[in-house]
C-alpha cells in the first residue's frame, strides 16, 4: 500500500521552532523512500537591501549555514534533499509558490514561531496563511512532536471532504499499523441532528475500513473544538486528521475551528483540503 503523499515539501527557517517539522519530514521521507524537497524562505526588501547590501549578504551567509546543517542531518539518515531558497516580501507566499511549482501534495511546517504581539494565536499567522492559500494538505507540527506510533484520530463532519479525510486517515493507519478512530460531532442535541451525524459517521468508518481493519467510529454531541480535543486526549492519539474549513472574513487576531483544534494539540495535525 502506498503512502498518500509522495511529493513532500518541508517549509523551514531552521529555527528551534522548526525542529519538530524537520524531524517529522525526515522521518516521512525515510519511511516512504522518497526525496524530500525543502524550501527555506527569506524575508526580503529589495529597496532596503539595495541601500544596505551587507544585510543581504549576511542573510545569504546565514541561509547557507542553515542549508549545510539540513544536508548534514539528512545525510546521517540517508535522505536525499532538494533545497530551494526563496526570497520575498511575504514568507507564506514563497512557501505556497514553491508548493505550487513543485506540485507538492503535502507541506510539513511548524505550528507557530516565536511569540509576538499576536502571541494568543494558537497557530502562527504565517502558517495560517499558508493553509489558507495552498491547495494541498498541510501537516502542522509542534516543536516537540515525534512521529506517530500510538493512535490516529480523524475528525470528520458532514462536509463533502469527510470521505477524503476518512480515506487518507485509513491509509495512514493501515501503513503504520495503528488503530484509527473516526469522530463526528453533532453540534445539536436534537434527535434528527444526532441521527444524521451517526449515519454519516458510519459511512466514513466504512470508507476508512477499506484501508485499515482497525477502525471504529465515535459520535459526540457538543462543540467541535472541545469534543475533538477531548477525544484526542482520551484515545491517546498522536496524529489528528481534520479538514480545512473555508476561510471567512474574521476579526483580526482571531482564529477558527481548525486553528483552535490544531493549536490545542501537543501532537501533529494533518489538515486535508476541504
Amino acid at each position: 500500500m502506498d503512502y498518500p503523499f509522495n511529493r513532500i515539501l518541508l517549509a523551514t527557517e531552521h529555527t528551534e521552532f522548526d525542529a519538530g517539522a524537520e524531524r517529522l519530514a525526515f522521518a516521512m521521507a525515510k519511511r516512504c523512500g522518497v526525496p524530500l524537497r525543502v524550501v527555506v524562505p527569506l524575508l526580503s526588501n529589495p529597496e532596503y537591501e539595495a541601500e544596505m547590501p551587507e544585510l543581504a549578504l549576511r542573510a545569504d551567509q546565514e541561509a547557507g549555514k542553515k542549508i549545510a546543517a539540513l544536508h548534514q542531518q539528512a545525510a546521517a539518515l540517508g535522505i536525499q534533499l532538494d533545497v530551494h531558497v526563496r526570497r520575498g516580501t511575504e514568507i507564506h507566499s514563497e512557501i505556497v509558490a514553491e508548493a505550487t511549482e513543485s506540485n507538492a501534495d503535502l507541506i510539513v511546517i511548524r505550528r507557530r514561531g516565536k511569540p509576538s504581539f499576536l502571541a494568543r494565536l494558537l497557530v502562527g499567522e504565517m502558517v495560517s496563511k499558508v493553509i489558507r492559500d495552498t491547495s494541498c494538505s498541510v501537516l502542522l507540527v509542534p516543536r516537540a512532536a515525534e512521529f506517530w506510533h500510538r493512535h490516529i484520530l480523524a475528525a470528520v463532519g458532514d462536509t463533502p471532504a469527510a470521505p477524503s479525510i476518512a480515506k487518507i486517515a485509513g491509509t495512514i493507519a493501515a501503513i503504520c499499523e495503528l488503530p484509527l478512530t473516526i469522530l463526528s460531532v453533532a453540534m445539536e442535541s436534537g434527535a434528527e441532528s444526532l441521527s444524521k451525524t451517526q449515519s454519516l459517521n458510519t459511512l466514513n468508518v466504512a470508507l476508512a475500513s477499506g484501508a485499515s481493519n482497525r477502525v471504529h467510529g465515535e459520535v459526540r454531541v457538543g462543540k467541535p473544538v472541545e469534543q475533538t480535543i477531548a477525544a484526542a486526549k482520551e484515545s491517546g492519539a498522536d496524529l489528528v486528521v481534520i479538514g480545512r474549513q473555508r476561510y471567512h472574513v474574521m476579526p483580526f487576531g482571531t482564529q477558527g475551528i481548525m486553528q483552535n483544534i490544531a493549536g490545542n494539540m501537543d501532537v501533529p495535525t494533518l489538515v486535508v483540503p476541504a
